[in-house]
């Protein structure tokens, strides 16, 4: 079946935030005026949503199936999921219809994986996950830095956004050359060099009683089965914030909370999304030896 040019959306004055009165079709039109910046993020890749079918309020999951009562035009790709215990048809979002009707079931955040369907085995982004203590930030901040500093002179190109929530994320594009094995290693192995030049700012400790107040790396992002929140893609949050790109020389002076549902459609000539975009048409790099020793 030929993919739709529009989409209906049902019940379009439904409050999917309801504090910031945020219809559905307020959440469907934000999702089409950044379409053209997050499907690239998207395209071919294995999706795992969370729902929101009655609003923040209301009872949120994840999903990785997609719903039988998918149209026939939803592209989906199969693949076990561990989790489940089972093969699971993924949806894939490779265009703005598809990215519309996720948004009119009420998928509010976006999570693809490192790999695309033509060669799952593949991975082709290394994320570095950037946790705080208590919501603060400027160690986020500090943190992330350091991680630049480290990237750089490992001499990787590196792409910079906020989580929408408390975080920050690093990722570095990367050929598909890598097993999931090797991508896992190469991010316990960063974490490590990072740790090393700062053991005082982060740690690599899960529990959050064992991180003494540092900033959680989490290379476990890179793992068989992760995913990364996908760049514009709102959070379940009560403030509708949104994952947001952005450049190394604007981060000690941003506020996360200041990207959201709301406002990120005006925001899309900051040099964050102009930096993905030309993101975009760079080629993909190696990763260096020192990672994979």
């Amino acid at each position: 079946m030929t993919t739709p040019t529009t989409v209906e959306v049902t019940r379009p004055d439904k409050l999917l935030w309801p504090a910031l009165e945020i219809t559905k079709q307020r959440y469907v039109d934000y999702l089409r005026s950044v379409s053209d910046r997050m499907l690239p993020w998207l395209r071919d890749r294995p999706l795992t949503l969370v729902r929101a079918p009655d609003g923040i309020g209301g009872e949120t999951y994840y999903q990785k199936d997609t719903p039988r009562y998918a149209p026939s035009w939803i592209k989906t790709v199969t693949l076990p999921a561990p989790s489940a215990k089972r093969d699971v048809a993924y949806t894939v979002c490779n265009d703005a219809s598809t990215l519309a009707w996720l948004g009119n079931q009420a998928a509010l955040e976006f999570h693809p994986a490192p790999v695309r369907r033509d060669q799952l085995w593949k991975p082709d982004q290394l994320t570095v996950d950037l946790d705080p203590p208590d919501d603060a930030f400027d160690a986020a901040v500090e943190a992330a830095l350091l991680v630049l500093e480290v990237t750089d002179d490992l001499g990787l190109q590196t792409l910079v956004k906020t989580t929408g929530g408390k975080g920050l994320h690093v990722v570095m594009p990367i050929r598909r050359d890598v097993s999931p094995e090797q991508l896992r290693q190469a991010a316990v192995r960063l974490t490590e060099i990072v740790q090393e030049r700062r053991p005082d700012l982060v740690t690599a400790e899960f529990r959050k009683a064992d991180r003494g107040g540092k900033v959680m790396l989490d290379p476990s992002r890179n793992s068989t089965g992760a995913t990364v929140v996908a760049p514009y893609s709102p959070r379940a949050r009560d403030d509708a914030t949104v994952s947001f790109p952005v450049v190394p020389e604007e981060l000690r002076s941003i506020d996360p909370s200041a990207f959201t549902v709301s406002t990120v459609a005006d925001l899309l000539d900051r040099p964050g999304p102009k930096r993905w975009r030309e993101a975009e048409r760079q080629p993909a790099q190696r990763l260096p030896r020192e990672l994979l020793r």
